[in-house]
């Protein structure tokens, strides 16, 4: 199947078979956002590049049951504010929702089969939905065939009218996946010391202070006060989870947010400071500045991208996915982080709008 290359990050989110969720990118893109895909009979088999830092909520889409296989270094991938093991994977199905980081760019190939599927033993894919979090591992070498096998398939360009070379794709795909969910366990997570607070219970309450006070200025005494816990510990909590602090997420997500209004808008009808400002945008000469250093093109050049040939997108938003892991379903999460102090990282300088908040400077 030929390539997809993507410059609206809802519609490449829209396009990956057995995840439903919205990406929020953090940094500027160094490659292609891009998605290939072939329907070997009843499997989805596809491949995504990411082609920046970023963070992404989600759940698995309603109705099937998905593999996601890490295809570069799953050690630089967080899962639920986990790094990845080398043997790794993610199991993702409807009622599992989720978080992604990615520090850098990432590829990701994926293995969809209905719920219903008769291709692989249904006690295996009951036990593959059980426990906690869709971190999952399994015997490295069966890992590999399968991704092996993936890649094989998306790049022979499979013709749906051959049914033997359809059906053979098919039942390959369906032994690999069956050799890795037998050899496959859930990832439990284990912390050592007295738990003195969930990690998990910290974002939502930024979350719900954050819906609160949609296109109102909040400053990061705000988010501490309302979680109680230190500038320091909020900071390094949103960098496992998000991979940036809230501050800076705050901002990435407000233009990112501008920047699907923009490629929505009829530039006939739609100017670049009236959509701004529906954000909360009030210095534009700054707000140019911070959107060209994260996108890599000026406000008035995406607003005059031709339109895509999508006729309708949901309009469910990234807090809305990041709401239902932290904020909808209040229950304990399975394995809850707990604050222990440790780590110093430092946020990514940006400036925050609209408020009076130290200027900044946008990383180039």
């Amino acid at each position: 199947m030929a390539r997809l290359v993507f410059r609206d990050f809802d519609e490449f989110a829209e396009a990956i078979t057995g995840v439903d969720g919205r990406f929020i990118p953090t940094a500027r893109s160094t490659s292609e956002w891009w998605a290939e895909a072939v329907r070997p009979g009843a499997v989805s088999l596809q491949q995504i590049q990411i082609g920046s830092p970023t963070t992404f909520a989600g759940d698995g889409e309603p109705g099937r049951f998905t593999l996601g296989l890490p295809m570069t270094d799953p050690t630089h991938i967080r899962i639920d504010g986990h790094f990845l093991e080398p043997d790794a994977f993610i199991t993702l199905y409807e009622d599992q929702p989720f978080t992604f980081t990615g520090q850098d760019v990432v590829r990701w190939a994926g293995v969809s089969v209905p719920h219903d599927t008769k291709l692989v033993s249904m006690d295996l894919m009951n036990t593959a939905r059980s426990g906690g979090g869709p971190r999952t591992r399994s015997a490295l070498p069966y890992l590999d065939r399968l991704r092996w096998v993936t890649e094989r398939a998306i790049a022979a360009n499979l013709d749906p009218n051959e049914p033997a070379a359809v059906q053979a794709v098919e039942e390959e795909v369906a032994i690999c996946l069956t050799h890795v969910l037998e050899r496959s366990m859930k990832v439990h997570d284990r912390h050592v010391g007295r738990p003195q607070f969930s990690r998990g219970r910290v974002i939502a309450r930024t979350l719900q202070l954050i819906e609160a006070n949609e296109g109102q200025p909040l400053f990061i005494d705000d988010l501490c006060r309302v979680t109680q816990v230190s500038e320091r510990t909020l900071r390094n909590i949103f960098h496992e989870f998000f991979g940036v602090g809230p501050m800076r997420l705050l901002k990435v997500r407000q233009l990112r947010e501008i920047r699907a209004a923009l490629l929505r808008a009829d530039p006939q009808r739609d100017t670049v400071t009236r959509i701004a400002a529906r954000f909360g945008i009030w210095d534009f000469s700054l707000f140019a500045r911070n959107y060209k250093a994260l996108f890599g093109e000026s406000p008035s050049r995406t607003l005059r991208t031709p339109p895509s040939d999508v006729k309708t997108r949901s309009p469910v938003s990234w807090l809305h996915y990041a709401s239902k892991i932290f904020i909808d379903d209040m229950r304990p999460m399975a394995h809850p982080h707990v604050l222990d102090g440790n780590g110093d990282d430092v946020d990514a300088p940006l400036v925050i709008q609209p408020a009076d908040l130290p200027q900044l400077r946008a990383k180039p």
